[in-house]
């Protein structure tokens, strides 16, 4: 019950309270209507200040704002500007805002007029900075391009405000304006481009190009073509570096911006497809199938079915079989070492070596069999071959060289000479190959020990090893 009572003395509180409120904000719009201003604001900020009821406060703040802006506009009528400008700032509203503008755009072209060109740009700045939803704003961001242009010779300035302009409000006549202003430093930006293409600066370059492509001051054609020629250029030397993936992509990107270069970047695609297969080739004979492959058929992408890829590709298959096919007969051909049939061995390491020529041992396990069938054949006739050939016939070519030395200064009846001398050495397919020389005052003996298997020589005495020198 007594909850009920308590609730109910609140409710008739604020109703009072209310009701007190409503009669204050009438008092402070009576004094509004009688153009009573100063004292309307003083009874309005009492109100906002204590009041409780928000839809009261909005109403409040809008009538001391709407006070404010009459205070200005006479203050205006008055020439007061400074007053002016600062009632309309606390009046704090958008239709404030705008008058605000067109005080700071009359104050802005008095000051242009005296020649204080600074104040007057700082007015410009100002109703850009305050109102920004102003119509007047795109004729102010004109007149500040003119002050850059005119007075600082500020070109980036110039051209961020031209930039904004466009992008907020294009083809307005003070847009189209500023496009007489512009267009004086488009051909140095232009340039400017130009020179970090050819310094090697590419994505500094194209940044240049792409932002001046967005704007109605260029020849869009020809940009596009400055476009096309940086993207050409970074694709020539991505072609220097040999990776052609890349350079496909940048001068199928060259072409998309500057169609006309068709036949020209068409050769040069045609000029890839060869550069595919050649560096595909070279991976090839690396032993890398995978990436001779990958150039291969890349250039299909350029070239459908192009016939050298096509030939390339199965010369590929055909090593890659007989690269198979020479891991079996190698496998073969020591199984037929290993029962002693030296003749098969032979035959079946001669062809692995034949169809895989990437394999030096199979070239050289052939050899060391058909030493070994020579060997078996007839070991002392084959040592005296190795002796004969081994360094194309060094050895007797110096050992008769020591024989006509030693004639000078002996008769030919005191010279003795040996001749060649083929003797079974320790260990298997191994011989002696002697040779003496002998006078009643020197002697030579030459002694090498001679491996069957690999034609190897070992000197085994320090006269022989000289005679290798």
């Amino acid at each position: 019950m007594w909850s009920i009572r308590y609730r109910f003395f609140l409710i008739t509180c604020l109703l009072l309270l209310s009701a007190c409120e409503i009669n204050r904000l009438r008092s402070a719009e009576d004094l509004y209507n009688k153009k009573r201003y100063a004292a309307a604001i003083q009874e309005l900020d009492n109100l906002i200040e204590s009041a409780n009821n928000g839809a009261i406060a909005t109403r409040a703040e809008i009538t001391r704002s709407n006070s404010y802006s009459a205070l200005a506009e006479a203050a205006a009528e008055r020439g007061n500007w400074p007053l002016a400008i600062r009632f309309f700032k606390l009046a704090n509203s958008d239709t404030a805002n705008l008058r605000l503008a067109e005080i700071y755009r009359e104050l802005g072209a008095q000051a242009f007029r005296s020649g204080d060109v600074d104040a007057g740009k700082a007015y410009l700045d100002a109703i850009i900075r305050e109102a920004p939803l102003s119509p007047l704003v795109p004729e102010v961001i004109y007149r500040r391009i003119g002050y850059f242009m005119e007075v600082k010779n500020d070109v980036d300035s110039a051209w961020n405000d031209y930039m904004n302009l466009f992008d907020t409000y294009p083809n307005n006549p003070y847009e189209i304006q500023a496009r007489t202003y512009v267009s004086r430093f488009i051909p140095g930006k232009i340039e400017y481009a130009q020179v970090l293409s050819q310094q090697g600066y590419y994505p500094d370059a194209l940044k240049e190009l792409f932002e001046l492509a967005k704007y109605p001051v260029v020849d869009l054609d020809g940009v596009n073509k400055l476009i096309s020629d940086v993207y050409e250029k970074q694709a020539e030397e991505y072609i220097v570096d040999q990776d052609y993936v890349e350079a496909d992509r940048l001068f199928r990107i060259a072409l998309q911006y500057y169609p006309a270069k068709q036949q020209a970047i068409t050769r040069r695609l045609e000029t890839i497809t060869a550069l595919y297969v050649s560096k595909g080739n070279s991976l090839l004979e690396a032993g890398d199938f995978a990436g001779a492959m990958v150039h291969y058929r890349k250039t299909f992408d350029i070239i459908p079915d192009y016939q050298p890829a096509l030939d390339a590709i199965d010369r590929l298959f055909t090593i890659q079989e007989n690269i198979r096919k020479a891991a079996a007969l190698f496998t073969e051909a020591e199984k037929y070492e290993a029962q002693g049939k030296l003749n098969e061995a032979y035959r079946a390491f001669s062809n692995a070596a034949e169809l895989d020529r990437s394999k030096p041992e199979y070239s050289k396990r052939a050899s060391l069999a058909q030493n070994m069938i020579e060997a078996n054949k007839n070991p002392g006739a084959f040592a005296r071959r190795i002796i004969d050939e081994y360094r194309g016939g060094i050895l007797a070519s110096r050992i008769n060289a020591q024989k006509r030395e030693l004639l000078k200064r002996y008769k030919p009846n005191e010279v003795r000479d040996s001749g060649w001398k083929m003797l079974l050495s320790t260990g298997q397919y191994k011989y002696e190959a002697r040779y003496d020389l002998m006078t009643p005052e020197e002697t030579y003996f030459y002694v090498w020990q001679v491996n069957l298997r690999d034609r190897s020589i070992v000197p085994l005495n320090k006269l022989s090893e000289a005679l290798l020198q």
